[in-house]
């Protein structure tokens, strides 16, 4: 019995060792602009990445490092002024900033 239980011990605690030490990949994680254009990343928290704009006649969203922010919203130190089909228009209280997408086509969708 004791011999038993010291093989199921060994067995389990092998599977969890080598369970932690595998990591996978997650190939649907979007990817880090850095790594795939090259140049830096911004020193500070305040760098602002437009990443994309929804518009339909009732409302605008833009979304911002990730985050869903409208027109009045604030954005870390920031303001959204305005959001335009392909720009964002922040007040950092110091300056306004434009953000512009990657790709100026704009894809309308008909009703």
């Amino acid at each position: 019995m004791v011999r038993h239980t010291l093989l199921a011990l060994t067995l389990l605690s092998g599977f969890s060792i080598g369970g932690q030490a595998m990591a996978l990949h997650d190939p649907t994680r979007p990817t880090d602009p850095v790594l795939y254009f090259g140049g830096q990343r911004a020193a500070s928290s305040a760098a602002w990445t437009l990443q994309s704009v929804l518009s339909s006649p009732d409302r605008r969203i833009a979304i911002i490092n990730g985050t869903p922010v409208r027109e009045g919203d604030r954005i870390g130190t920031a303001r959204v002024v305005s959001i335009q089909p392909s720009r964002v228009v922040l007040d950092t209280g110091k300056r306004n900033m434009t953000l512009k997408l990657w790709n100026n086509k704009v894809k309308k969708v008909a009703p």
